[in-house]
């Protein structure tokens, strides 16, 4: 017997059965999930959603260079953002950029026919193989070969001895048709001058500094403005293409237009930008007069408005997140034990007034019993009625006491939960409390942040003018931080930072202040100290830190640091004490670094330039 066909499903009917599994499959009625019953019930195959498909083969891509790593991550980024209007300018600079390197090859093959076949007295035909192995070796997988290739055969070019040296190809007539006003770089087998050659290298140099500029720099950046980033893309074409004169001349006046509204974007991003932030100060401040009485919160509330009211550091930013996730971790906790002492406080106020009426109840009966004891003791005079009497009272006695204790026992138990809830809640404040002011410490080398400094400034400078003494400021910097950085990495010079910093704590008084002021720049407020013993401090700091040895991977590395000293006038604002540290500081690096310099040796300096000028 013929198994009986399956009736096929009218599209309504299985919409209407996807509704009805999911109800009661209990499903969430997503896009997805209800794609994925209606293929079931339909018996379509469930194929893989586009956007999957496309990071899934994303994180499938090598990211050998940085250009792969950066043209992967754009796109990961677009379709993280689903900002689809964006599509379409990546899409045609792209294009255009693979149109604009598939035109560079018949030239580039071209000219290197004809380099190949000119003989040169000094460049053999060995040499010429080696070079471009050498060439196809470094930049086979580059872009930019055919530029590579161009560049190579213009530099044979300047070897050249004569014209009568070159072999003709297809004569002079063939020559002049293949030359174009599109493109001068088909005129390779004339003889060139190494003076042209390398002028020709440095404008090609430029050229593609140009479109690197234009794609990797500007182009990515106007992603929020569409119509502009296909204008960058229109000129990062021609920059391609831009040959003759006349092309150099639309270039730039493209190049400046382009420029200029981009220039008005950046002061309007930068308007909208200062507005946030005073929006942002606004807000924080009115939550900071709402907690004043919040020790914890008042910490969390004066690392923001630190942050927002000095220039946007990005290593004070992630510094100030991570020390915020810590507190708001903490604040987490305390809000769970909150709840649960709120619920143990009603439950032991439940709980009173359950056992008041209990006794309530029990005092009512035992004295409604007492009285008909009393009528009955006073009615009778047989002894043994009145023992019985007396025996009956001692029981209900006892049975009201024992209601009573047990009453108390519970509360008693209810009010210890309470009390230890409370001790709970004041520890986690206390740890709270501790937990702000470590947000006053540099995390990396454990000294004071720009927050902790600007307290503990506060503090001396009301400490000097009250007792008139002397308050000395020294601002030093680490001497080639940049250089230690970049040849040994940011371990290395996060160390550096570490060494630095537990030298100076070591040196300095219990009563000094040392503080990270910002990247490799320290700050030492020095109480009671005149600015001659601040220099012998200092100088003495520079001799103990090069008795130490500074290790890395057993190679010892010297670290030096310049120092500015400044001296606190009365009335006088941290920032204009700072500013002359500052600039001493800056005087002694470009006077040979290592060095410690005064404010007097900058007022010195300034009059010497004058009396030169």
């Amino acid at each position: 017997m013929a198994t009986p066909k399956k009736k096929k499903l009218e599209p309504a009917e299985i919409a209407r059965e996807t509704i009805k599994r999911m109800a009661m499959q209990r499903i969430a009625p997503t896009p997805d999930n209800y794609k994925r019953i209606y293929n079931e019930i339909a018996e379509l195959p469930t194929l893989e959603p586009l956007e999957d498909a496309l990071n899934r083969a994303l994180k499938e891509l090598p990211r050998e260079t940085a250009e792969s790593s950066k043209w992967i991550g754009a796109w990961e980024k677009l379709l993280a953002s689903r900002n689809w209007k964006a599509l379409p300018a990546m899409l045609g600079a792209e294009m255009q950029d693979k149109v604009a390197q598939a035109r560079q090859w018949p030239d580039a093959i071209r000219v290197l026919l004809r380099a190949w076949d000119a003989k040169q007295t000094s460049l053999t035909p060995q040499r010429k193989k080696e070079t471009l192995e050498r060439v196809l070796i470094n930049f086979g997988s580059d872009p930019q070969l055919p530029e590579k290739l161009q560049a190579m055969t213009k530099s044979w070019s300047g070897y050249a001895g004569n014209s009568s040296e070159l072999i003709d190809v297809g004569g002079v007539a063939e020559n002049k048709a293949e030359i174009t006003e599109s493109s001068e770089l088909n005129k390779p087998a004339l003889p060139l001058s190494p003076r042209l050659a390398a002028l020709q290298e440095n404008i090609n140099t430029l050229q593609g500094m140009l479109r690197q500029s234009l794609r990797n720099g500007l182009i990515p950046r106007l992603e929020g403005y569409p119509e502009l980033q296909q204008e960058a893309g229109e000129i990062f074409a021609l920059s391609d293409k831009a040959v003759r004169n006349e092309d150099w001349q639309l270039l730039a006046r493209q190049l400046k237009t382009l420029i200029g509204r981009v220039e008005l974007i950046g002061i309007e991003e930068q308007e909208i930008k200062h507005d946030l932030l005073a929006l942002l100060k606004l807000l924080v401040d009115n939550i900071g007069e709402l907690v004043s009485d919040d020790q914890w919160l008042r910490g969390q509330i004066a690392v923001v408005q630190t942050i927002i009211s000095s220039p946007l550091e990005k290593a004070l930013i992630k510094d100030a997140e991570k020390s915020l996730k810590e507190v708001i971790f903490k604040q987490g906790v305390l809000k769970h034990s909150l709840t649960e002492a709120k619920h143990n406080f009603k439950q032991m106020v439940a709980t009173f007034i359950e056992r008041l009426g209990t006794i309530s109840d029990s005092t009512g009966s035992y004295h409604s019993k007492v009285e008909a004891y009393n009528q009955k003791l006073s009615s009778t005079d047989d002894i043994i009625q009145i023992g019985a009497l007396v025996e009956s009272l001692m029981q209900d006695t006892h049975e009201m006491q024992t209601n009573l204790l047990r009453s108390q026992e519970v509360l008693i138990e209810q009010r210890n939960k309470v009390e230890a809830t409370e001790e709970r809640i004041r520890r986690l404040e206390l740890e709270l409390t501790e937990l702000s002011e470590k947000i006053r410490i540099d995390q990396l080398t454990g000294t004071l942040n720009r927050r902790g400094l600007e307290e503990a400034f506060t503090q001396e400078i009301a400490r000097a003018q009250r007792g008139e003494t002397d308050l000395s400021v020294v601002l030093l910097d680490i001497d080639n931080f940049k250089r230690l950085n970049d040849t040994y990495g940011h371990e290395v010079g996060d160390s550096a930072l570490q060494y630095l910093a537990n030298t100076v704590k070591e040196a300095v008084r219990p009563i000094d202040v040392v503080a990270r002021f910002g990247g490799e720049e320290f700050v030492i407020l020095l109480p009671n100290t005149k600015i001659k013993e601040a220099i012998g401090l200092v100088t003495r700091l520079q001799r103990e830190l090069t008795k130490k040895i500074f290790l890395h991977n057993n190679e010892r590395l010297l670290i030096t640091f310049s120092a500015g000293i400044s001296l606190f006038r009365m009335n006088e604002e941290q920032e204009a004490v700072l500013h002359r540290a500052d600039q001493a500081m800056y005087l002694a690096k470009s006077t040979g670094k290592n060095r410690v310099l005064t404010e007097d040796d900058l007022l010195r300096a300034r009059k010497n330039l004058q009396s030169s000028i």
